[in-house]
């Protein structure tokens, strides 16, 4: 980026959008998209005490849970 050439002026912006586009790509997927998750779990939660009157933990919410759970029932 600090090259001075004629060459290196077209490829300067390219190099400053591929590492701007690295950088926030890393830091959606590994700050915003956990956060994401866990606001979607803790409502999930709310809304399955809400319907049920009953406090459930963040993994009775999870479909993967309750999927593998049906599929225990199903196999007894």
């Amino acid at each position: 980026m600090l090259e001075k050439s004629r060459q290196a002026q077209f490829l300067i912006p390219m190099a400053i959008s591929i590492a701007y586009g690295i950088a926030i790509a890393t830091v959606l997927t590994l700050i915003m998209l956990p956060m994401l998750l866990s606001v979607s779990n803790s409502i999930k939660v709310g809304i399955k005490w809400l319907r049920t009157d009953k406090h459930v933990t963040k993994e009775e919410v999870e479909r993967a849970i309750i999927e593998s759970n049906f599929d225990q029932e199903d196999e007894h």
